[in-house]
């Protein structure tokens, strides 16, 4: 698992949350379970934004320690940053019939059509995967 320290300070009532390897990655929380968790969502938003220059190898805690705050380790969740993943617009062409089945499936299952496409193909490509 991949993870990156962020720098948990109190200040003015809240907690301040910076990540000292990603420029610009910053969150704050009025606990220190809500910076927490914002740090998790910003950490994953921020990679999957950044470019690819800007995104460092985390720096170990040794050479992260001093100054004022806590090293607090922030793993980056792969969930949410699938998330924040850019998405693209394309046209498909079904027959009819297919449609009406799958219009039917993804209503009783409160999904969009889109995510429900979304989630069959993944799981297509994950238990067919083709050797590149």
């Amino acid at each position: 698992m991949k993870y990156y320290f962020a720098k948990f300070t109190r200040k003015r009532g809240q907690v301040e949350v910076k990540f000292p390897d990603l420029a610009g990655c910053v969150t704050f929380g009025k606990s220190w379970e809500e910076a927490y968790e914002n740090a998790v969502d910003v950490l994953a938003g921020w990679l999957a934004n950044a470019e690819a220059q800007f995104i460092k190898t985390p720096s170990s805690k040794k050479k992260l320690e001093g100054g004022k705050g806590e090293l607090i380790p922030i793993t980056v969740d792969e969930k949410i940053l699938k998330n924040y993943e850019a998405s693209k617009r394309f046209n498909v062409s079904f027959p009819a019939n297919t449609l009406t089945k799958v219009d039917e499936y993804r209503k009783a299952k409160g999904l969009k059509r889109s995510s429900l496409l979304l989630k069959a193909v993944e799981e297509y490509l994950e238990n067919h995967a083709v050797e590149v």
